[in-house]
C-alpha cells in the first residue's frame, strides 16, 4: 500500500509523513483512497484481507496456513499490480523528464 501511495499520492500520504510514519488507519484510508483513484475495488478489499490476516494470524496467533491459503492468490494479484502500476508509473516519469 505504500507504495502505491508513494506513486500514486493519496490524502494519506502528506498525513503519514507529518506523523513520521504509517499508521494502520492512515493505511486502511489510503488503501480506499487509491481503490477509487485507481478505479480498482480489488486494491480495498484486498488490504482489508491483508489486515485481517496481520491481526488474527500474526497478533492474535488464531489462523494457521490452512486458514489464509487461499488468500495467497489476492495477495499476488496485489504485489503483481503494484510493481505494474509503480513501474508504468516511473517510465511516464522518464519520458516526462
Amino acid at each position: 500500500m505504500k507504495a502505491l501511495a508513494e506513486a500514486f499520492n493519496p490524502p494519506e500520504l502528506e498525513e503519514a509523513r507529518k506523523r513520521g510514519r504509517w499508521t494502520a488507519y492512515l493505511l486502511g484510508s489510503a488503501s480506499r483512497s487509491l481503490a477509487k483513484k485507481l478505479n480498482e475495488p480489488r486494491v480495498e478489499y484486498i488490504w482489508a484481507v491483508a489486515y485481517d490476516i496481520h491481526v488474527w494470524g500474526f497478533h492474535e496467533a488464531k489462523y494457521d496456513l490452512e486458514k489464509i491459503e487461499g488468500d495467497v492468490t489476492h495477495m499476488e494479484w496485489l504485489l503483481n499490480y503494484t510493481k505494474k502500476l509503480v513501474e508504468e508509473r516511473e517510465r511516464q516519469r522518464r519520458r516526462n523528464a
